[in-house]
């Protein structure tokens, strides 16, 4: 049996995780046969209400046959690590194992640290490079097809990038509990529910930006002065050009910025999904809640990850390869943070 880690400060995680966490623990819920409400809202069990058992770590205790046995982190992928009470950020988490899983794990303490996110994404890229690069090359294939294959390519990297990007969601996670792992381990257990939240979004965001880029384009068209446009369209001056186009690069400029302002509120209702936290519902609405709690910390984390793909992107998109797995892993990263589930570290000796 592996000894849960015991470096860096950190006190060694009791046989009963509420040893820890007091507030998992017996003086937080109610007794059995209580009816009463536990702590975070959830019903305890009783005889009336069979259906709701208490939201504890018991099945994630590493002191267990299969943690005996060697047995990593990733037979917990799939299940719901977190307890919807935040930790410390310091304390480890019931999943701890390093001599297993290869990191060292602490219960997220519900806020996002935007520099160890994106710094723990790139070491985990480069810790598993046999299956991250790999992915990164077909996924930048259909990111960048339609810019080579227009019209068809567009649509193939669109349909290919709306069914790959859950898969590698709910790999990604994988890759926050365990160091090392192969290609035949990955898995998405709820890819048909995080395909379905990210179809939705998708479709949601593509009608109303739509809507918004006509309103602003209509607008701005109409402060044109229609008799300063050219009688001839071949004899257009780049002058006049700049002109006509401008008030549609408005446009375009302020549905970006739009999108921008309310993207924290979308970006993690995929990770909820993909890590079966909840139902497609509960989904939806903790990702809108993890937004408004971490609103400015993720616009950040989204501005320095947008800019690291566009670093990569001009590197004749070879770049890409590495800074669109790397800022996946990173976001995976910041979910764990933000949720209060299992987050990976660095297993200093």
């Amino acid at each position: 049996m592996s000894t849960p880690y015991n470096g860096g400060g950190y006190e060694p995680y009791p046989e009963h995780p509420e040893g820890s966490h007091p507030e998992n623990g017996a003086g937080g819920y109610p007794a059995y046969g209580n009816t009463g409400d536990q702590a975070g809202g959830y019903p305890a069990y009783s005889a009336e209400n069979p259906q709701h058992t208490q939201n504890t770590y018991d099945a994630f205790e590493v002191n267990t046959a299969a943690s005996m046995a060697g047995a990593s982190a990733l037979r917990f992928h799939g299940q719901q690590l977190t307890d919807n009470a935040p930790g410390d950020g310091a304390s480890p988490h019931p999943i701890n194992d390093p001599a297993s899983n290869g990191w060292f794990h602490v219960k997220g303490n519900g806020k996002l640290e935007i520099m160890e996110a994106l710094s723990w994404g790139g070491k985990a890229l480069f810790a598993n490079p046999k299956l991250w690069i790999p992915l990164g090359v077909a996924y930048t294939l259909l990111a960048v097809a339609g810019q080579f294959l227009p019209g068809v390519g567009a649509m193939i990297g669109a349909v290919g990038m709306l069914l790959l990007a859950p898969w590698m969601v709910g790999v990604a996670l994988q890759q926050t509990l365990v160091k090392h792992f192969t290609y035949n381990d990955a898995k998405a257990p709820a890819y048909g529910k995080t395909l379905g939240v990210a179809a939705l979004l998708g479709v949601v965001a593509s009608i109303v930006s739509m809507i918004l880029v006509m309103v602003l384009a209509f607008g701005a068209l109409t402060t044109i002065d229609p008799s300063t446009l050219p009688d001839n369209p071949e004899s257009v001056s780049p002058e006049e050009m700049w002109n006509l186009v401008r008030p549609i690069l408005g446009a375009l400029a302020v549905t970006t910025l739009i999108t921008l302002l309310v993207l924290p509120f979308f970006m993690f209702q995929v990770w909820y999904a993909a890590d079966n936290n909840g139902s497609f519902g509960n989904a939806i609405s903790a990702g809108f809640k993890a937004g408004a709690a971490n609103y400015l910390k993720i616009l950040g984390f989204v501005v320095l990850a947008g800019l690291i793909n566009i670093v990569g992107a001009a590197l004749f998109f070879v770049g890409l390869v590495v800074t669109l797995p790397g800022t996946m892993l990173a976001a995976a990263h910041a979910y764990r943070q933000i949720s209060g589930g299992p987050v990976p570290k660095e297993a200093t000796a």
